[in-house]
């Protein structure tokens, strides 16, 4: 049970007699024990700092101090040594007084024994070890608290500069963006004006590099809008407006887009359409970004006199329409077709010169494909050409919000379907101009259906309290865009809840969705509720149509 190693110990005790009895016990537990005797506290403190002990045995009663406050000051000179109070009295108070003092334990004169002694002595030195290592780990455990704020607060700091650095970069690159683009513009329409010849002839030649200046032009303009969306894309700020579009439509305006840039190099740029007009459910003018970039990546690569193809179809899962884009130009590499999206990556193609930009058109397709829940991909082959095939979805309601739950994956929460009509609409425009309004009042995670000329389905992102308040907010724009329209004010809208708050489950929203969309129009008098009111609503059953123009109150 004893250690090899000397134990040292320091015997405080004024009683030459007393010192004698735990002297002779200590001898006859074990020879390890070795002992100095100091007969007052004052001794004792000059010891034990001319000395290390690894224990004191301190009696409560020395001619320079008595009682616990002997143990006390032992402690403060000696944190780290274990002491044992020693005195003739059994008294129970005495003893708990000797351990919130700092003793470890506590023993009487009277009933000293050796091998009991040392039993005493060795736990009391083991529990001042334990104490002593975690009163260690306590401080050590401290300090890296202290430590952990400091740095949290450093990197708070500079999570703050980093921010600031972050904003002046967003906005010198909008600024820059923006002011490249008004001298762009005017640079543009004059040289347009020179090149159709509107003041006075040109030649062929200055024709032909004319036509030059205006790719380029393209070209910067591209870039611009790349940044421009860039920056929108990161900073959450990129307005989206999906509907229903005529694919043939955003086609055609691509190709006249890039006409001129085809006709500059006698490239034939030749649009088919193998399953004819097809309703697709994105933004029209995010998917012409996109499919421009494609086609004039095609037209930068092909050579001179080459071909570049915009086809159209129906896909074979019933659920996209497929856009393709292809040439027959040089081709990419295939460890190049790996990291074509990647932002700031420019792909090598096969002999061609490198183009300049920066890099960002791919990615930013990409992206915005996304938003539109689409899919882009690209296929080479070198020496026959590059086919990008861009995906964007059919007009399918429950479709497309099962790819939106699947987009946002672990963050999707509860979603509320509210079906919003303008059932006093005049004409087609104001029915037009009200679904601009609604896509530009919502979020990027909220999808809008049109479900007749008058009326449309809003899947929200939201329960029911935050529908409502959106809801508030929206009515006020409307107020607002009304007073400043110059067509006149448009009427009133109405709002009709589907379910009492959001859900969470995406395939019961899909088959409520579904089932409201393929349900006839049941229209029931809106005068009659003219507000918000708190009826209880069933999943599926639409509560009457309220006006939105009036007051909302719960």
């Amino acid at each position: 049970m004893l250690s090899h190693q000397p134990i040292r110990i320091l015997l405080l005790e004024d009683n030459s007699i007393d010192a004698e009895a735990v002297s002779r016990q200590l001898r006859k537990a074990s020879p390890h024990f070795k002992f100095t005797w100091a007969e007052t506290l004052a001794k004792a403190k000059t010891e034990l700092g001319e000395n290390e002990y690894d224990l004191i045995i301190a009696d409560l009663s020395v001619p320079d101090s008595s009682g616990t406050q002997t143990i006390s000051i032992l402690r403060e000179q000696c944190s780290q040594t274990p002491v044992i109070a020693l005195t003739g009295l059994d008294d129970e108070k005495v003893e708990q007084a000797a351990i919130k003092a700092g003793a470890q334990d506590y023993i009487v004169k009277g009933e000293l024994h050796g091998q009991a002694l040392a039993r005493t002595i060795l736990h009391a030195i083991h529990r001042q070890v334990a104490e002593n290592q975690t009163r260690k780990l306590v401080n050590e455990l401290r300090v890296s608290q202290q430590d952990l704020k400091e740095q949290k607060q450093l990197l708070l700091e500079k999570n703050k500069k980093l921010e600031k650095l972050y904003s002046t970069s967003q906005e010198i690159v909008d600024n820059v963006s923006h002011d490249l683009r008004t001298p762009l513009t005017v640079i543009k329409d004059y040289v347009a004006i020179i090149h159709d010849g509107l003041v006075g002839e040109i030649n062929p030649e200055q024709t032909q590099m004319l036509g030059k200046i205006l790719g380029r032009a393209d070209d910067l303009n591209g870039m611009v809008d790349d940044l421009l969306d860039k920056s929108k894309l990161e900073a959450g700020l990129l307005q989206l407006s999906r509907r229903a579009q005529s694919l043939d439509s955003i086609v055609q305006r691509v190709q006249m887009l890039v006409a001129n840039r085809a006709a500059s190099k006698q490239v034939t740029l030749r649009l088919i359409s193998e399953d004819g007009d097809i309703s697709v459910y994105c933004d029209a003018e995010k998917m012409t970004r996109v499919i421009t970039n494609l086609a004039t990546n095609a037209i930068k690569f092909v050579p001179q006199g080459g071909n570049v193809t915009l086809r159209t179809k129906r896909s074979t899962n019933g659920e996209d329409a497929v856009v393709e884009v292809a040439d027959n130009g040089p081709g990419i590499e295939a460890s190049e077709l790996t990291k074509i999206f990647g932002r700031f990556e420019q792909a090598s193609h096969h002999g061609a010169k490198q183009a300049s930009g920066v890099g960002l058109g791919l990615n930013i397709a990409q992206k915005l494909v996304a938003l539109n829940f689409g899919r882009i991909d690209v296929a080479s082959e070198i020496g026959n050409g590059t086919v990008f095939r861009l995906s964007i979805p059919l007009p399918n309601p429950a479709c497309i919000a099962g790819r939106m739950a699947e987009s946002r994956a672990s963050k999707l929460g509860p979603v509320s379907l509210i079906s919003l009509c303008l059932p006093e609409a005049k004409d087609q425009r104001q029915c037009d101009d009200f679904e601009r309004f609604m896509c530009g009042s919502f979020r990027a995670e909220d999808l809008l259906f049109r479900k007749s000329d008058n009326r449309w389905l809003l899947l929200f992102s939201g329960n029911r309290s935050d529908l409502t308040l959106w809801l508030q907010r929206t009515e006020s724009d409307f107020e607002q865009m009304n007073r400043n329209r110059p067509f006149g004010a448009l009427p009133g809208f109405t709002a009709s809840f589907f379910d009492d708050d959001g859900r969470d489950d995406i395939e019961t929203v899909k088959k409520l969705l579904q089932q409201e969309w393929d349900r006839e129009e049941e229209f029931k008098d809106v005068a009659d509720e003219p507000t918000f009111g708190g009826e209880e609503l069933p999943l599926g059953t639409p509560c009457d149509l309220v006006a939105t123009n009036a007051s909302l109150t719960e």
